[in-house]
C-alpha cells in the first residue's frame, strides 16, 4: 500500500487532516490563520510543518503532496447571509484564490474541497461556474457532492458540498458516486448498517448524543432561528459558529463541548465555533478511504 502525502488549507481544527490520517494518508503540511485553531492543531499534529495566513505563504514553502484539501471560509456563501452574501467576491471565501494561486505550479494529483450547498447558488451560480473553471483549467476532472453528516454515525444534520478534483481524469467520480442504484434509507438516516460505498467496507452505527439549542430550550421543536430548536429524532442541528448549543443530553461517550452550561464562556465560545466550522472528519475518512483504494488499484 503506498502512503498518500496531504496538504491542509483552512485547516481549523484538522477534520479533513483527522480523517484522511484515520484513512491510512499522512499530513505533511497545514494552513490555518486562527491562534485558538491553531493551538489545536499543534496538540494534535506537533511534528507537522504548519503556517498561518494563506495569503502569506509562497509555492516554494509547500511539500510535495499527492492531495491538497482545504475547507474554504464559507460565510459569504452561506445562506445564513441573507442579503449579504458576497460570494466569491467576498474576503474571506475569496480566499479561494489563493488556494488556486498555490495549486497552479504544483497540481497535485487530488484535491479535495468542502464549503457550504450555498456555494452551489451563489450568485446564481456564477460563483461555482468560476470555481470549476479555474479548476478546469488546470486540467482537474470535478465532481462534487452533497453529503450529510448525519449518514456517517455523527449525531448531527450536518449537510456540505464536495468538490473532489483528479488530474487529467474523472476518477473523481469513482470517489463520490456508485456505479449502482442508491439505496433508501428511514427517516432519521441513522439505521445501523447504512453506508455510503460498499467497497470502502465502511459501517456506521447509530449516534449516541444529541444537543437541545438555547432558543430550543422548553420550547417546541420548530422555536428559534431557522427552526432551531430540540429534536427527538437522535441528531442535533449544525452547530453553528455563534455557538448556540446549550445542552447535550443522551450522553453515554462525551461530546468534548459541552455537557451543561457553566464552562468558560470565552472558552465554549472558541471551542464551539471552531466545531461550527469543522469538516465532518467522518466524512473526510470515507472520501479518504475511496481515493487510497482507487490509488491502490492503479499502482
Amino acid at each position: 500500500m503506498r502512503l498518500i502525502g496531504f496538504n491542509s488549507f483552512f485547516a481549523g481544527i484538522g477534520g479533513f487532516d483527522a480523517g484522511f490520517e484515520e484513512a491510512g494518508m499522512q499530513c505533511r503540511f497545514q494552513s490555518e490563520l486562527n491562534p485558538f485553531r491553531q493551538e489545536v492543531l499543534k496538540k494534535n499534529f506537533p511534528n507537522i510543518t504548519r503556517r498561518g495566513d494563506i495569503k502569506e505563504i509562497m509555492p516554494d514553502d509547500l511539500p510535495k503532496s499527492e492531495l491538497w484539501c482545504g475547507g474554504f471560509p464559507c460565510q459569504d456563501l452561506s445562506l445564513a447571509n441573507q442579503g449579504k452574501r458576497k460570494g466569491l467576491d467576498g474576503d474571506r471565501s475569496g480566499l479561494f484564490f489563493e488556494f488556486h494561486r498555490l495549486l497552479e505550479p504544483h497540481r497535485p494529483k487530488w484535491i479535495v474541497l468542502e464549503n457550504v450547498p450555498g456555494l452551489l447558488n451563489s450568485h446564481q451560480g456564477a460563483d461555482f461556474r468560476i470555481l470549476l473553471e479555474k479548476l478546469d483549467e488546470l486540467g482537474y476532472g470535478i465532481s462534487w457532492r452533497v453529503l450529510d453528516a448525519k449518514y456517517f454515525g455523527t449525531p448531527q444534520r450536518r449537510r456540505r458540498v464536495f468538490v473532489v478534483g483528479s488530474l487529467g481524469n474523472l476518477e473523481s467520480a469513482r470517489v463520490l458516486f456508485e456505479p449502482g442504484g442508491v439505496n433508501f434509507v428511514n427517516k432519521s438516516g441513522m439505521g445501523k448498517g447504512q453506508r455510503f460505498g460498499s467497497f470502502a467496507g465502511e459501517e456506521f452505527s447509530s449516534p449516541t448524543t444529541f444537543s437541545i439549542q438555547h432558543a430550543g430550550i422548553n420550547r417546541k421543536p420548530s422555536a428559534g432561528p431557522q427552526a432551531k430548536g430540540y429534536r427527538n429524532d437522535g441528531e442535533t442541528y449544525t452547530l453553528d459558529s455563534r455557538g448556540s448549543s446549550d445542552a447535550v443530553c443522551k450522553t453515554n461517550d462525551g461530546f468534548r463541548v459541552r455537557s451543561s452550561t457553566g464552562f468558560s464562556k470565552e472558552l465554549d465560545s472558541n471551542r464551539l465555533r471552531a466545531v461550527g466550522d469543522a469538516v465532518c472528519s467522518k466524512v473526510a475518512s470515507w472520501i479518504g478511504k475511496r481515493i487510497v483504494h482507487i490509488e491502490n488499484q492503479s499502482s
